[in-house]
Parts: structure tokens; sequence; C-alpha cells
């Protein structure tokens, strides 16, 4: 995710007035791994929230709280997968305290695996279908998934290395929903008619909006950056193909939370916090998906259950 030009709304007023302090303290966090610091109450957060989103929030909540956010941030090519393997190994003896994630696959899986212990989700972004206007108009776009086989979009596709983020979930929720052999039959065309996979769904944007690739599958905040761009992009309806994306934060097992962690989550979850995050178009909405929405409904026990047989056969699909 690339800089989104902020409005002034106050929460991102704040991070303006102090200065990129918050920046270089997380480089600091991930050169030194010292995480102590004995003066004053602190929270250790990990968070797969885009940075650009992420850092004003912490920074209005140290202005407001007094209480220091230690923020590690992960990086666009392999989202939450890189801090996800840092909770696992520090299993047992946790430094961070509460983890923030904007995708539900890798949260889901730390939960399942005991390295958080509960979680709350809030707001949601979604998956989208972008196509780059100067090479076609709207009406002449695939009208599903599926036609991205086909040999007219042959080179013409592009989306995220599928083992990681919400390409993962939206891949895996795809194979739920069609049925394995319908799923496979279908990658194994899109393999063989040249569809390509970069670092990441700010990636996606940037390929389509050059017109390299025609067609791509992202994410809606990282749309909305390409269009403060002035890329010559418009989104295509697939509901029933896409599917929403919460916010999550996860407690950490084995850490004594107690009311500083408590405080961070009220702020973030507030009404002010949410709106400020919605006008950034890092989230579409403040509140849940709506149930009525003709989306991907992932049934989360199964596709958890599956999930390393799907994650295998893209590997073989779309990474020899």
């Amino acid at each position: 995710m690339k800089d989104p030009q902020p409005t002034m709304h106050p929460i991102w007023r704040l991070v303006h007035s102090g200065g990129g302090g918050a920046f270089f303290l997380a480089l600091w966090l991930v050169a030194c791994d010292a995480f102590q610091d004995p003066s004053g109450p602190s929270l250790t957060i990990y968070t797969s929230q885009d940075q650009v989103y992420a850092e004003p929030i912490f920074k209005a909540f140290e202005e407001t709280s007094g209480i220091r956010v230690k923020a590690l941030y992960d990086h666009e090519s392999v989202k939450s997968m890189g801090l996800a393997k840092r909770l696992v190994a520090e299993k047992g003896h946790p430094i961070c305290d509460l983890f923030w994630s904007n995708e539900s696959l890798t949260m889901r899986q730390l939960l399942e695996k005991g390295v958080i212990h509960s979680l709350e989700s809030f707001g949601y972004r979604s998956r989208v279908m972008i196509i780059n206007t100067r090479a076609m108009t709207p009406d002449k776009a695939p009208a599903t998934l599926l036609e991205w086989a086909e040999p007219q979009w042959r080179n013409r596709c592009v989306m995220a290395y599928p083992l990681f983020g919400t390409t993962a979930t939206h891949m895996l929720a795809l194979r739920q929903k069609w049925g394995d052999e319908a799923w496979s039959h279908w990658c194994q065309k899109l393999a063989d008619n040249g569809l390509r996979t970069v670092d990441g769904n700010s990636a996606v944007v940037q390929m389509v909006g050059r017109g390299d690739a025609w067609i791509g599958l992202t994410d809606s905040d990282d749309l909305a950056v390409g269009l403060r761009q002035g890329l010559p992009l418009v989104s295509i309806p697939l509901n029933q193909e896409l599917c929403p994306i919460v916010n999550s934060v996860g407690w950490v097992q084995g850490r004594d939370h107690g009311a500083l962690v408590d405080s961070f989550v009220s702020f973030l979850k507030a009404p002010t916090t949410l709106q400020a995050m919605v006008e950034q178009s890092a989230l579409v909405s403040q509140g849940p998906p709506p149930e009525d929405a003709p989306w991907l409904k992932p049934t989360w026990e199964p596709l958890l259950k599956d999930a390393s047989t799907g994650l295998d056969q893209m590997k073989h699909f779309f990474m020899p």
C-alpha cells in the first residue's frame, strides 16, 4: 500500500503534527528486537493493517491515553503470514499483547492453534475485480472469474501470490463454493492461460493501471489508492465470487492484558476512529458486512480444516 493522501480528519491531524517518529520506532523494533521499556505503560501490537492507516491511529491513541504503542508491521508481499509465523514461534513466551489483522484466514488459524485466545471483528473492506478502462469498457469485461481462463484473456489477468493474505482467503473461499474438482480445473486453466502473479494487491493495482495487465483481483483499499493516483481503473461487480474482509483484533495467549489492551481496543473500535478509516478507504463500512449481500460466505471450520490442501494445490498451479 502506498500513500493514500490522507485528509485532515482529527486522527490523521495528530500524525501530521508529530512527524514520522512512530515509523522509525517500528524500524528500530524490527532491527533490535527489544520490546522492553520500563518508562511508563506500553503495549506491543503486531499488525497486518497497512502502516499508512495503522500508524496515525497508534499515534492518536498515544496522544490521548499516555500509553505507548510498540508496533510491528508486516510486509506487503507476505501480508500477515510473516507476523503469524513470529507469533507461533513466540508461543509459550509471547512478546506481543494484541494482533490487529486486516484479513480473516490468518487470524482464525492463530485462534485454532491457541496462539490467540479470543478475537473481535469490526468493519470491513472487500475484494474487487478491476479493469483498465483504456484497454476495455466495463461491458466487455469478464462476467465471471471463470472467464479468466478463456483464450481472449491470455496473459491479461493478474492477482497477488495466492498463498498469503486476502488472495489466499479469496481463493480458498472459491474452492469451497465451487468444489475441489471444478476449482482445480479452473486453476490449471488459469495457469495455462498465462495468469500473472505479483507481490501483493497494491502491485496488482499498479500493473492494471499501467496496462501491463487488463484485469486484476485486489482489495477495495488498494483500488482506492489507485483511483486517487488517477489510474484508469474501475471495479466490476462480481459479488457472488467476491468476499468481504473484516478487520479483527486477537488477544495473545499468555499475556497479562489488563486494562491497557482493553483501552486500545475501545479506542480502535470507537466510531470516530472507524469513520476515519472509512474516509481513508481502509474500510468500506464501520459495521459488519450485510447479511443479505450476495457475497461469498465461507464456512470457516471446514475451510480451515482443508486449507493446507488448497494452499499446496495453489503452490503447484501458480508457483512451479
